[in-house]
């Protein structure tokens, strides 16, 4: 089933459903959404102004398969520990042109904001996943610029998503050795914020599965960015995937985190404050 069905399938609330946030054209969204960040606004409206039958299908939830080959391999057995449906794709725009489908995955602007994209972006395309068989119809990227954006989305309906991607790719990281150690300052960066934000507030079940899927996520992504490289394949392992994939999964161990249990036992200042 290509991207455009199965997105047209999600139901949200206005249709008795609770799949995501919205789905339906991305102009209807607009002229709702009043709380929307200024870049994304922007970018949409360009979007929609381009291509007036453009759909959006924002907080998609999903489930985290259990199944999935990286997921087994990179062994982060928090994320299993969250219920419902834990993993939500932000924002995603689809549309159908010349019998062609396509869908731009959009992460919200943040210092970690394009290796989320791609984590994300490979969660859903795994096996198993919601767009398992739609890897050559989507697009992952940061909303850190609204021409950004809506270039990319443009050149989706012109290009390969895989050459769209890979100069995405070139845009945040020279090559794969960059993105981990972005990954890694990444995670570190996330325990010093998750014990500074946690120890304030009292009602921590939200924020704390924010921080597992993110730790989650970026997991993923150098793991299966290191996978996929068929470079490192063939010159750093003379073309033994097992090998490979054994080192793979020893950089998805260096992404350090704060445990499910060490979030909950952080001490409270809720009080003092």
């Amino acid at each position: 089933m290509a991207v455009f069905e199965i997105l047209a399938q999600m139901l949200d609330s206005r249709h008795g459903g609770s799949d995501c946030d919205f789905n339906g054209y991305l102009e209807d969204y607009l002229s709702n959404e009043e709380d929307l960040d200024p870049i994304l606004k922007e970018a949409f409206h360009a979007v929609a102004a381009a291509d007036p039958e453009c759909r959006i299908c924002a907080g998609l939830l999903s489930t985290i398969s259990r199944s999935a080959i990286s997921n087994q391999i990179i062994r982060y057995k928090d994320v299993f520990k969250l219920v419902g449906r834990p993993l939500r794709f932000p924002y995603l725009l689809y549309t159908r042109k010349d019998e062609e489908d396509r869908a731009l995955l959009i992460t919200p602007a943040g210092q970690n904001g394009y290796l989320l994209a791609k984590g994300y972006y490979y969660c859903m395309t795994e096996p198993g996943g919601l767009g398992a068989q739609c890897q050559n119809e989507i697009v992952a990227v940061c909303a850190e610029n609204a021409g950004i954006i809506l270039k990319t989305f443009e050149d989706l309906l012109q290009k390969k998503a895989g050459a769209v991607q890979r100069g995405l790719d070139h845009m945040h990281f020279s090559h794969y050795e960059d993105l981990k150690e972005q990954a890694l300052k990444a995670a570190e960066q996330l325990k010093t914020e998750a014990t500074e934000k946690l120890e304030r507030i009292e009602d921590r079940t939200a924020l704390i599965y924010e921080y597992v899927i993110q730790w989650f996520l970026l997991k993923k992504v150098v793991y299966v960015q290191y996978m996929v490289n068929k470079d490192i394949l063939n010159k750093a392992h003379e073309g033994n995937v097992h090998r490979q994939r054994n080192q793979a999964k020893l950089n998805a161990d260096e992404v350090s985190f704060l445990s499910y249990s060490e979030m909950w036992r952080i001490p409270s200042k809720v009080e003092e404050l």
